[in-house]
């Protein structure tokens, strides 16, 4: 699937994705209330492999609005982009990224010591692929998920 982000103003921006199924799903949002957030859940679910999480859902079909959103690795894909949205804004280093995985996934700190390592330059790379796009391009990112059973 790709997600395409598209700036449309220093306020908002369009999200698209085009499954593989080749369906689109198509929203427009306010940035300051979404974008982070959106990138947020692109880095943990791709680092941490998660099917069925946010994307996963997309993935299979449910609706960018949150319309069907049934993943079982939602809750788990929400407790770290939160955590990690605030990193990003405050642009923490690597420490505070670990310091957030022992304290939110103390069992994925452990079971995964260089996940804090993986999060920080996934974050770092994305951050930077939106930066590098000029408003009215679009910012493309193809994520790969095994979509849920029916």
């Amino acid at each position: 699937m790709d997600v395409v982000i598209t700036r449309l103003t220093p306020d908002s921006h369009r999200l698209r994705v085009e499954r593989d199924d080749g369906t689109i799903d198509e929203i427009t949002l306010s940035s300051r209330s979404f974008l982070q957030h959106d990138l947020a859940h692109l880095a943990v679910e791709s680092e941490l492999g998660i099917q069925r999480g946010f994307w996963g859902s997309v993935a299979a079909g449910a609706s960018l609005s949150g319309t069907g959103l049934s993943g079982s690795d939602i809750a788990l894909a929400e407790s770290l982009a939160g955590p990690v949205q605030t990193l990003m804004r405050t642009e923490a280093d690597i420490e505070a990224y670990r310091t957030m995985l022992e304290h939110v996934a103390p069992s994925l700190a452990h079971d995964r010591p260089d996940l804090a390592d993986r999060l920080h330059e996934r974050i770092r790379r994305l951050r930077g692929h939106l930066a590098a796009t000029p408003f009215g391009r679009e910012m493309r990112v193809t994520v790969s998920f095994t979509p849920p059973p029916p």
